[in-house]
């Protein structure tokens, strides 16, 4: 029920054999103190090295990935200045796409400064495109909305909670559960809407013509016991209610909007330069 989510300060290396290798030409000799690393006349310095820390990088692994950038970067220079002495050359179609990078990052960089991230999406918009695009909201599968609660032993002061209670959230809050660790994939509180078949074995069995609201346990696994509440079914091809994909349709219209701007952008820009196009010079054939 969870997803992989790839580290976002990990992508920064999917950049630095183009940006270091540029970071690091040959240029007037720096102050030796702001010096991180030499190879040949091409220095990499510290300014470079502070920018390309991502703010998002746990301090723990800071040490390891600036060792990881540097060492990158020497290696990039040592193959690309042996490159330069044997007398190979990027080609011009290698040489366009080391070029884009830098037109690319200018372009966006000016782009975020003319345009505003910050987009005013109304709930009439909102509304308006949920009702035009419900067929993009359909469930690919059968789903229930649960709210779970594992115990690793029986706890007769909650069970008698559950007992009394309609609401197996209230009890997991009251008696602080949705802040305990536990070493399954489900965390203590209201799970949301889950796939069906994707749930545990022993879950499916235990929700079979169970009715909505009714809380279910204790449901005895390997792991421990577990307690879930059945707020709602929804069969596949059911529409996604538009509470549930609210913040989704708010995206997807700044993102609209946004693109629509950048498009009016670039074209007021056009008009301001000279531009020629010479297609029957390529040869098509």
């Amino acid at each position: 029920m969870t997803g992989m989510h790839r580290t976002p300060w990990l992508r920064v290396f999917a950049l630095l054999g183009m940006s270091l290798v540029l970071a690091g030409c040959p240029r007037e000799t720096p102050d030796p103190s702001e010096i991180v690393a030499r190879v040949g006349d091409a220095y990499l310095t510290r300014d470079v090295v502070q920018e390309l820390i991502p703010e998002n990088l746990p301090p723990e692994k800071k040490s390891s990935y600036l060792q990881k950038l540097v060492n990158q970067w020497i290696e990039a220079q040592v193959l690309a200045q042996a490159a330069r002495k044997e007398g190979l050359e990027l080609s011009p179609g290698e040489q366009y796409k080391a070029n884009w990078v830098q037109l690319d990052m200018l372009g966006n960089k000016y782009i975020e400064q003319k345009i505003s991230n910050l987009i005013p999406v109304t709930e009439k918009e909102i509304e308006e495109y949920y009702l035009a695009n419900q067929e993009e909201f359909k469930r690919d599968f059968a789903e229930v909305h649960l709210v779970h609660l594992f115990l690793e032993k029986r706890d007769r002061a909650i069970e008698k909670d559950i007992r009394e209670s309609k609401s197996l959230l209230e009890v997991i809050e009251k008696n602080y559960l949705d802040q305990r660790a536990t070493p399954l994939l489900e965390p203590n509180g209201d799970l949301g809407y889950v796939i069906y078949d994707h749930l545990r074995p022993e879950f499916k069995r235990a929700l079979r013509n169970r009715k909505t609201g009714e809380i279910i346990g204790p449901i005895r696994t390997r792991d421990g016991y577990h307690y879930l509440q059945l707020l709602d079914r929804q069969p596949e091809g059911s529409i996604r209610s538009l509470d549930m994909v609210r913040e989704e349709i708010a995206a997807r219209i700044k993102l609209q909007k946004r693109n629509q701007e950048i498009k009016k952008l670039i074209e007021s820009l056009k008009e301001k330069v000279p531009i020629e196009t010479h297609f029957n010079h390529l040869n098509m054939n």
